[in-house]
């Protein structure tokens, strides 16, 4: 008889050993360890509470965003699901859903060590959320519903943001006034370590426009115009005047931030 060949492990034999191993190992780990991964990927941007589940599937009572700036957002209670794929070009990608507080939203996640993305997200949530992003909102008492969407918007591991975003403010109104404003869209652009912010208006009879910036660490600070169409330029009038003083066309200067 000839002698049979001794069997060796190859490469592709450690691979999928280690393929396997690492799979095992991303089905048992415990929500916990997802918990302590985040803020370690995101600069201590987003952290979890109370998480249940293991790291390929599960839930947290409370999501919080929270920058250098003080920004601080509570996002209700988020249920993710792992993508597996992703572990194989180095990355942790989840399909993330939020819900609670206000918030319903879905989104796809990839963290790895250049940072986090989120990509495909479509989140609602109500119009006073605006209060938490300059303390001079606060003084519209504004309602209504936010809509915020991004195909792909980075946050970098060195502070660097990169990618596209909108937030659209529909149906605004004021608890200082009685008539609607109308519906507006800020524009949103990554650029450096900032995002660039253009507002537009969408309708009605109070014209917003103007850009700024906003940074993690710095905040927010914007310049812009508000301008009421002159059927409802008196019923505003109460509303403008916390913005500062009218010109001769009747639009009042707008400053958010610093």
């Amino acid at each position: 008889m000839a002698d049979q060949k001794r069997f060796r492990f190859r490469w592709p034999h450690y691979l999928s050993a280690t393929l396997v191993y690492l799979t095992l190992l991303v089905v048992w780990a415990p929500a916990s360890l997802l918990a302590w991964v985040l803020p370690q990927l995101t600069q201590q941007v987003v952290k979890l509470d109370h998480e249940q589940g293991s790291l390929w599937r599960g839930h947290a009572e409370r999501a919080q965003v929270k920058f250098a700036s003080g920004l601080e957002l509570q996002l209700g209670q988020l249920n993710w699901q792992l993508k597996p794929l992703d572990l194989f070009v180095g990355q942790l990608g989840y399909r993330l859903e939020l819900s609670g507080a206000g918030v319903d939203a879905t989104a796809v996640l990839s963290a790895g060590s250049a940072g986090a993305a989120l990509r495909d997200v479509h989140a609602e949530l109500p119009a006073n959320w605006l209060e938490q992003l300059s303390p001079d909102l606060a003084l519209w008492q504004p309602g209504g519903r936010l809509v915020f969407e991004t195909r792909y918007l980075l946050l970098g591991r060195t502070g660097k943001l990169e990618g596209q975003a909108s937030l659209r403010w529909l149906d605004a109104v004021s608890g200082r006034v009685r008539p609607l404003l109308g519906s507006y869209r800020v524009d949103v652009e990554g650029a450096d370590n900032r995002l660039r912010l253009k507002l537009t208006t969408e309708s009605g009879p109070l014209f917003l426009q103007g850009a700024g910036q906003w940074e993690p660490r710095q905040g927010l600070a914007f310049r812009g115009t508000v301008r009421p169409a002159q059927e409802v330029q008196a019923e505003l009038d109460g509303l403008l005047s916390l913005i500062g003083p009218a010109q001769a066309d009747g639009s009042r200067g707008l400053q958010l931030g610093h």
